[in-house]
């Protein structure tokens, strides 16, 4: 794999954008804590399920970051291939956003919400989160790491100050996806002041870059699919108030999916030496990731009512038993993510297709048959991700290099399953 990082990235800017990416991850989940609390069941669900098909749509944002890194190092932009995304971004992002405005209404059916109007600001969020992508796909290719750690803490900070606003201003759902949006804006406003002073040369064609951005995250959307489709079909053939307390326990299966996210960072290094090595260091940081999810579940089996009164408050009583096995499911999740990783740097995409089948069986599973209760979707999601993970500790790449902190595959996976 080729290194596109500048030499003068240093292991302390790379610690420091791996701390960046761990606060910024902890504020998602503050973000979500306060909405819980000011939404209540009902419309938690609704406003999760709308975020999950948010999160998804952000992929792009997400791919873009990779194809802007790759495309404004040092060999890229020597050769003349360096591109700084602005433009490709931008119509990225207004196509996505007029699919989801054109959907709104069915969005709305889909998921129960009062109003159109809350997929109308999702879809405004996606322009200028396509756009910080490609801020931060720039930031990233010319090894400017501190910057970047800013961004992705703007990020998360502005999305933290709208769940205050929500929760002060006792907003509804269309209202919090209007703050989302604003905070968005800012982000995106942030991005462009530290920018400021960098030369960003576009030389590479818009069909060339398109073309690359297209096929660069087959297996990070398989995995978003993996982890969120359990959730929107939790919102679809459920009652609203079961959807809510499904929602609100998936937040700890998504804590150790999100916390592992630091621990793939810096304990992944780029693997030197022999296969078995690497093989080695890859289940190495597999066993810490199994390791933490426990500890998580075991908080969850040991206090559920708390962590669900803290989160959410008593209204969520119905979501306490389902906490200790969200943190499974959550463990499994970042194993696959790390074999995913792993997979990504050997260059090879078999665990990225299996992922793929296995989501289109459970989504099958779901719809058709077990949707009669939480239990039973989250049952199902579970030997999803169970029969990945288990295939994925055997995939483990033994003869290529496993993408290291400083990889951009590593840093554009952050990115997508963090917002």
């Amino acid at each position: 794999m080729t290194r596109i990082l500048p030499a003068r990235s240093t292991r302390a800017a790379s610690a420091l954008l791996g701390v960046a990416m761990g606060a910024a991850n902890v504020m998602s989940y503050l973000f979500v804590a306060l909405l819980s609390s000011t939404l209540g069941p009902a419309d938690f669900g609704g406003f999760s399920a709308l975020n999950t098909v948010g999160i998804l749509c952000a992929l792009p944002a997400g791919a873009m970051q990779l194809v802007v890194a790759r495309r404004q190092g040092e060999a890229a932009r020597r050769d003349g291939r360096a591109t700084s995304g602005a433009a490709l971004s931008a119509v990225v992002g207004l196509v996505l956003a007029t699919a989801v405005v054109l959907l709104a209404p069915a969005l709305r059916d889909a998921f129960h919400l009062e109003s159109a109007a809350s997929a109308v600001w999702l879809g405004l969020t996606l322009v200028p989160m396509t756009i910080t992508g490609a801020q931060q796909g720039v930031l990233l290719g010319q090894g400017r790491l501190g910057r970047l750690s800013v961004l992705y803490l703007v990020t998360a900070g502005t999305r933290v100050v709208a769940g205050a606003v929500a929760v002060l201003a006792d907003l509804a759902v269309h209202e919090v996806f209007a703050a989302t949006c604003t905070a968005a804006v800012l982000t995106w406003a942030a991005g462009t002041l530290l920018l400021r002073g960098l030369a960003t040369p576009s030389g590479a064609g818009p069909r060339e870059v398109l073309a690359e951005l297209v096929r660069s995250n087959a297996a990070l959307a398989a995995l978003m699919a993996l982890t969120s489709l359990d959730l929107l079909l939790a919102r679809h053939l459920l009652t609203r108030e079961e959807s809510g307390a499904y929602a609100l326990a998936a937040l700890f299966g998504r804590v150790v999916f999100w916390g592992t996210q630091f621990v793939a960072l810096s304990v992944v290094p780029v693997a030197a030496g022999s296969g078995a090595g690497r093989q080695r260091t890859v289940r190495g940081a597999g066993a810490v990731v199994v390791v933490l999810g426990l500890l998580v579940a075991l908080v969850c089996a040991v206090v559920p009512g708390l962590l669900v009164r803290v989160t959410g408050g008593a209204q969520y009583a119905d979501a306490e038993p389902l906490l200790v096995w969200f943190a499974v499911v959550g463990t499994m999740w970042a194993l696959v993510q790390l074999w995913l990783f792993a997979e990504i740097g050997a260059g090879r995409s078999a665990l990225g297709w299996l992922t793929l089948a296995v989501v289109v069986v459970e989504v099958a599973a779901i719809w058709f048959v077990w949707h009669d209760s939480p239990g039973q979707v989250l049952l199902v999601a579970g030997l999803g991700a169970g029969v990945v993970a288990v295939v994925g500790a055997l995939l483990v790449p033994r003869d290529e290099q496993t993408p290291g902190p400083d990889s951009p595959e590593t840093a554009e996976a952050l990115h997508a399953t963090s917002e």
